[in-house]
């Protein structure tokens, strides 16, 4: 990775400083030694504090179940809900609230597309395409099914930069492809995904369902789900700065509809007979049972509370912080970079001679807080680095103090070996 010296931040910005102040986990730590650093986003954000209010909100002053009952407590729980759909296709630039369907999180919405899909689209001896990138609630899912349903998984190999093979993914489509399924991000290695290109070679295939898992991508890239015309992106929020327990699935309108109910209950059927049902409309078949309402109100604070602490500005900030992170990496030479190119987010290393998981004890010793191992990727980290990796994923309220306490912290790792 090509890096100006000169360009370099080497302090942290004022709006970050307020921005970081949004989040309580950093308010309490006056007291506390520099050490107390946590690199551990691309695993879980901390919430923000507009979401913990939301939450609180509701369960002291508007908690009651939503789309059943008639009184105003009730109504008005239906109302707020459905305008943080609403809210949340704004902001994925999606056509229709009705395209956004809550889930309780990445890994369910994973395995309602692909479930869907292998009951009404792929039959025995088709193929489905997954990329070796790929985290196991997407990996796993595909190839368990593949299974049971006896359809072909293919995967399609990295480059050296770690990003899709185009030439390869080329070479695997023909006409008994149903489906491709990849990563916008790699959670193991933080490498963007050629998303653009994938698209524009699956777009002849009219056959071919297009799915992304935007997990790592929401919280360091704009999403214009329209300008991707994908068939399928899902994420979940708690890697954005909202609770846990909630995952948005967006699907096109055409293939939601034709897709069967993944789970069966109250809230997704219209009317239900001794003999049979009918089922309810998009999105709501796909709703069974209390949604976590909790969740998604603190979501749609959370969006809100983003947009009006300039999001933008505030990626400009993390690509900063991200070339000086590399940057400094890059002059250890204790360190070997799985990747250093096409990079948001997070960075995946090696430390020589140590094992990730003996080095990342070591610095949660001194206070700092990573990801090792196999980062829930072990196709990808066994075919390139069978011992695991230390993963350091950063987010728009890391600071630059964080960063250098932990190159301290591997300094002294260095030392001690």
């Amino acid at each position: 990775m090509s890096i100006n010296p000169d360009s370099l931040i080497m302090y942290t910005p004022d709006f970050i400083k307020q921005f970081r102040a949004q989040f309580p986990f950093y308010q309490n730590q006056t007291d506390k030694p520099i050490s107390s650093v946590y690199l551990d986003n691309a695993a879980t954000t901390h919430i923000c504090q507009p979401a913990l209010d939301a939450i609180n909100h509701y369960y002291q002053f508007e908690h009651a179940n939503v789309h059943r009952s008639s009184h105003p407590l009730a109504i008005g729980a239906s109302n707020q809900f459905e305008a943080v759909r609403q809210q949340t296709a704004h902001w994925l630039n999606a056509i229709d609230k009705n395209e956004i369907v809550w889930t309780k999180g990445a890994t369910e919405a994973a395995n309602l597309i692909a479930h869907g899909l292998s009951k009404v689209h792929i039959k025995a001896g088709d193929e489905v395409i997954i990329s070796l990138a790929e985290h196991h609630a997407h990996f796993v899912t595909w190839q368990q099914l593949a299974k049971y349903y006896n359809f072909n998984l293919k995967v399609v190999s990295l480059t050296q930069d770690l990003q899709i093979d185009l030439a390869h993914l080329s070479h695997l489509i023909n006409p008994k492809t149903k489906a491709i399924a990849f990563c916008h991000v790699s959670n193991a290695t933080g490498v963007i995904q050629p998303v653009d290109a994938i698209l524009q070679l699956i777009k002849p295939h009219k056959q071919i369902v297009s799915i992304i898992d935007g997990s790592q991508a929401v919280n360091h890239i704009p999403i214009n789900i329209q300008a991707l015309n994908c068939d399928f992106y899902f994420f979940s929020a708690h890697k954005m700065h909202a609770g846990t327990g909630l995952g948005v699935c967006y699907g096109k309108q055409s293939w939601l509809n034709a897709l069967p109910p993944y789970q069966f209950g109250g809230e997704m059927v219209k009317h239900v007979s001794l003999d049979d049902t009918q089922f309810n409309q998009l999105p709501f078949k796909f709703e069974a049972g209390t949604p976590n309402i909790s969740a998604v109100i603190a979501f749609g604070a959370t969006l809100k509370f983003l947009t009006q602490f300039q999001w933008q500005k505030i990626k400009v900030y993390e690509n900063e912080l991200m070339a000086y992170l590399l940057n400094e990496l890059e002059q250890r030479k204790s360190i070997n970079l799985l990747a250093d190119d096409h990079l948001v987010g997070a960075v995946s290393f090696t430390v020589k001679d140590m094992h990730c998981k003996d080095a990342s004890d070591i610095l949660s010793q001194m206070g700092v807080a990573l990801r090792a191992g196999s980062h829930c990727a072990m196709p990808l980290i066994q075919a390139i680095c069978p011992q695991g990796s230390l993963r350091v994923s950063i987010c728009g309220y890391t600071s630059v103090e964080d960063i250098n306490y932990f190159l301290f912290c591997i300094d002294e790792l260095n030392e001690f070996l």
